[in-house]
Parts: structure tokens; C-alpha cells; sequence
């Protein structure tokens, strides 16, 4: 297989990024949720982490 060259790669991705932009994982997002609760449980700060988490999405919702 012929190497990539950065430029194309960068091309393909964003090409790929732009079809693919108004798809959401949900089950993506809660297994990447699942694992942060599960980094940061045993820390008092973990409430205050989520709701910055969900401050976050609610703005870019």
C-alpha cells in the first residue's frame, strides 16, 4: 500500500468529518461517559466535573 501524504489524509477526514456531521454515537457517548465516571468516582470533585460536562454540551447543543 502507497503511503498517505498528511495533505490527503487532512483532506479525507475533513471530508469525512463534513458527510458525517449531523450523526451523534449516542451508545459512543455514554460508554465515554461511563468511563469518566468511572476515572473520577473515587473524587469528591466528580459532581462538579459532570456539571461543567453537561454546561458544556448544553451550550453546544
Amino acid at each position: 500500500m502507497a503511503p498517505i501524504s498528511d495533505q490527503d489524509m487532512d483532506a479525507y477526514l475533513g471530508e469525512q468529518s463534513r458527510l458525517h456531521a449531523g450523526e451523534f454515537n449516542t451508545l459512543g457517548a455514554l460508554g465515554e461517559l461511563y468511563q469518566y465516571v468511572g476515572r473520577y468516582r473515587q473524587e469528591q470533585r466528580l459532581r462538579q466535573r459532570l456539571e461543567q460536562v453537561i454546561a458544556l454540551v448544553s451550550t453546544n447543543s
